[in-house]
């Protein structure tokens, strides 16, 4: 992430004797704004043992120098890929697979701050800031406290310092090993949206992280540091409680602005699809009504109105036809026997007490 720097402190360290002026580098361009755009990163390892540093923003072509900073301005070079290795033999500077990686056996001397970037003329175009922390067995613990918040809600990290260190330049790093830690915010450059760093008269500054989420648990380191110097002060482990749900997600939009789609647009979805129901459940009861109210209007036969509710008599019709006389002789008359409207329709209720049966008498010539 980008950060930046203030005002340089030009604090020359005396040069050792027989350093040759070409392994002395003046930065190109090294300014507050131009440091914004670099990356920078904190170091911390014991003495004795061998850390390899890679330069991820170093050149891909020409010679890339590693120098170490003795002012705001001018740094000494230690290695280079040209030269490989120093003249102990115990830091090399080699290209791999398109990087560039500075490997070193520390030792206490070597704490400081660090230039990694391309070199050419006497200038260093510098690329990489990296503040390299030796520490000793009686230097190895830090004051290590933990911060506890809720995901998704806003954590502030609060970072002490040592009075002489009021004047330094504060900084917050996020480990990204067990040794390193990437710087994230400076009072001058931070990334607005999500942190926000301020200071108080009690040797306290605090950085605050917006819209908490997984991505923030871990360890950070506070700091204060010059061009040339720098010094840790405590680590914090910030933890968080919960889970972080989707009203609680941040929005690109500004901060502030209620999200009322979240609760317009699912009512709306909600109606589109229970309206459908509503009026095709209310047609087909429609539907059943109608036919069943035309059927008892429609389907009513005299016989069934008769058998549910009928008090006057039932009256069965029989014709009898009788032939001429020519035929007489020949076949004898025909007789219809009347029957009982009982035994007619079993199924037909009879509320008469009698009932009247009629016979038609035809006579045929």
């Amino acid at each position: 992430m980008a950060v930046g720097q203030g005002e340089f402190t030009h604090q020359k360290r005396p040069r050792s004797r027989g350093t040759v002026a070409l392994l002395v580098l003046v930065a190109v361009g090294l300014t507050p704004g131009s440091i914004a755009q670099l990356h920078l990163m904190v170091i911390r390892a014991g003495e004795g043992e061998t850390v390899t540093i890679e330069c991820p923003n170093a050149q891909k072509t020409g010679h890339v120098s590693w120098c170490k900073a003795y002012s705001g301005e001018e740094c000494q070079v230690i290695v280079n890929t040209e030269k490989e290795e120093d003249r102990s033999g115990r830091i090399s500077m080699r290209r791999l697979n398109g990087s560039v990686f500075v490997t070193s056996q520390l030792q206490k001397k070597d704490a400081g701050t660090y230039w990694c970037g391309k070199s050419q003329a006497k200038k260093i175009n510098v690329s990489d800031i990296v503040m390299l922390d030796v520490f000793t067995a009686d230097s190895r613990i830090l004051n290590r406290t933990t911060v506890k918040g809720i995901m998704g809600n806003a954590t502030t990290i609060h970072c002490q310092y040592k009075v002489q260190f009021e004047e330094y330049e504060k900084f917050l790093c996020k480990a990204v090993s067990v040794n390193s830690c990437s710087i994230i915010a400076t009072p001058q450059h931070y990334n607005s949206s999500k942190l926000s760093i301020s200071g108080n008269k009690f040797n306290n500054f605090a950085v605050t992280i917006r819209h908490t989420d997984e991505g923030d648990v871990g360890e950070y380191w506070c700091g204060a540091r010059t061009p040339v110097d720098f010094e840790i002060s405590q680590v914090k482990t910030v933890m968080f409680k919960g889970t972080i749900t989707k009203a609680e997600v941040p929005s690109n939009k500004a901060s502030g602005t209620p999200q009322i789609w979240h609760i317009i647009l699912p009512l709306v979805l909600g109606l589109l699809i229970v309206l459908p129901i509503v009026l095709l459940v209310k047609k087909r009861k429609q539907s059943e009504t109608i036919p069943q109210e035309n059927g008892c209007k429609n389907s009513e036969t005299p016989t069934t109105a008769k058998s549910e509710g009928e008090t006057e008599d039932t009256v069965a019709y029989s014709t009898v036809t009788i032939q001429s006389s020519a035929q007489t002789a020949a076949s004898p008359a025909i007789y219809s026997n009347l029957k009982d409207l009982k035994e007619q329709n079993e199924d037909v209720k009879i509320h008469s007490s009698e009932s009247v049966e009629y016979s038609a008498l035809v006579f045929r010539s």
